[in-house]
């Protein structure tokens, strides 16, 4: 390029970049409105819409902007975009109805162009979509209730709930904020009798507070378990593992390996022991191929089980330092998903129940909030959609699915601490 044709173009670039740039000067003596944005069309989306238009042509024109007013409170919802796009998209358009929108272009000196009215209908919203995924049920002396969230878009749901405890009506709400696609929540503490019911309401929110209609789900009523007694009176062991990489008896099902725990410090025992370790009482369990490995327990009777409470391996020992600092919860060699069996009499065979996946604690903990989590231990539901009992049975499977170092997949080694069982009260 020769020096003449470089300087030519550095020329007229720079009168364009002069030009765009007196674009934003405001000047204050004028007071001529822009023109009118011309619409062409629009898309419907959820929630919201997406308008097409040619903007104005004047020199002058910085923005053009959107507003509607909602009819239930007078709140006017108000978008801009810059003069270089050719459409806008509205939001917060919470029903599937009409919708006035009007569109302006606005100048550098704040001059507004005449508004221009037009009419759009969105799809679908993210509230109203949760609204009709919706389920709400009784659960261990809980209130269970989970949503599709297909949108991903954040969204409250309010629980309201009314009961009677110790001869005193209560009335409470309850909150759950969330952007996931797959939601399960509880309501816990609801010590309740079998017959006593809750009455229960939900409705749904987003962030430009639109409220769904209240769903009234009625009288729901909680259902009661207890924990199945790992010794007797005097502390002597009622569950009993079967011999390691082994089951006692063909008939039942000695395909399957019993998990060992002669590698590091494990020991199968401690699993069912009723101790949570704090930096003793570890276990590292192990299995020969293939994988993953199951822990077989003879609960010593028949139990309708219902919950299963597990608690991660706790160590302050070794490995980088956030490990240390969160105490190997949640992360490393961790146990963090599983399936889980009941042996059927009648069939021979084991009955899978349901596989679980302890979720990773959610946004910025602190050291004490991380290992709070971890030491509560992970409760789970036999039935995690339906809550309910399995069938009667006297053997219980743990199938070690993944880690939370593998992300969940298989591994050869994994740790627990321990396994609580809950179980139908007889």
């Amino acid at each position: 390029m020769t020096v003449k044709k470089f300087l030519l173009i550095s020329i007229i670039f720079l009168l364009c970049s002069c030009s765009e740039e007196k674009r934003f000067d405001i000047n204050s003596d004028d007071t001529v409105s822009p023109a009118a944005p011309v619409i062409s069309r629009y898309e419907a989306l959820n929630g919201s819409v997406r308008i097409f238009y040619t903007p104005p042509a004047d020199a002058d024109v910085i923005s053009v902007d959107a507003q509607y007013t909602r009819k239930s409170d007078g709140e006017v919802f108000h978008f801009s975009t810059s003069y270089f796009s050719n459409s806008i998209t509205v939001l917060g358009l919470a029903d599937t109805v009409t919708y006035d929108v009007e569109l302006f272009a606005v100048d550098r000196a704040g001059n507004r162009s005449p508004k221009i009215t037009y009419s759009v209908k969105p799809l679908e919203s993210a509230i109203l979509k949760v609204k009709q995924s919706m389920i709400v049920k009784g659960g261990f002396d809980a209130l269970f209730a989970k949503w599709t969230n297909e949108l991903g878009e954040p969204v409250n749901v309010f629980i309201d709930y009314t009961f009677t405890m110790d001869g005193t009506t209560r009335s409470l709400t309850r909150v759950f904020t969330s952007q996931t696609v797959d939601n399960r929540y509880y309501i816990t503490d609801l010590t309740l009798p079998p017959d006593s019911p809750v009455k229960v309401k939900y409705r749904v929110s987003d962030n430009y507070e639109n409220y769904t209609d209240a769903v009234d789900v009625g009288n729901l009523f909680v259902l009661k378990d207890i924990e199945i007694p790992k010794m007797d009176s005097d502390r002597n062991p009622l569950w009993s593992l079967p011999e390691v990489r082994t089951i006692p008896l063909a008939e039942y099902g000695n395909t399957v390996a019993q998990v060992f725990g002669n590698v590091m410090d494990g020991n199968i025992a401690r699993v069912i022991d009723g101790t949570i370790d704090q930096y003793e009482n570890l276990n590292y369990l192990m299995a020969d191929a293939p994988h993953p490995w199951s822990l077989m327990i003879d609960l010593n009777g028949y139990y309708e089980l219902s919950r299963i409470l597990t608690h991660q391996r706790h160590t302050k020992d070794g490995g980088a330092e956030e490990s240390v600092k969160r105490g190997n919860y949640f992360m490393g060699d961790n146990i963090g998903r599983y399936r889980m069996y009941r042996w059927d009499d009648e069939t021979r065979t084991w009955d899978t129940i349901s596989v679980h996946t302890i979720s990773m604690p959610q946004g910025t903990l602190s050291q004490l909030e991380w290992n709070k989590l971890g030491r509560a231990g992970d409760m789970a539901y036999m039935y995690p959609d339906e809550p309910a009992y399995t069938k009667p049975t006297r053997w219980f499977r743990y199938e070690a699915v993944g880690s939370f170092g593998t992300n969940y997949y298989p591994s050869q080694g994994g740790s627990l601490s321990e396994i609580t069982l809950y179980c139908k009260q007889k």
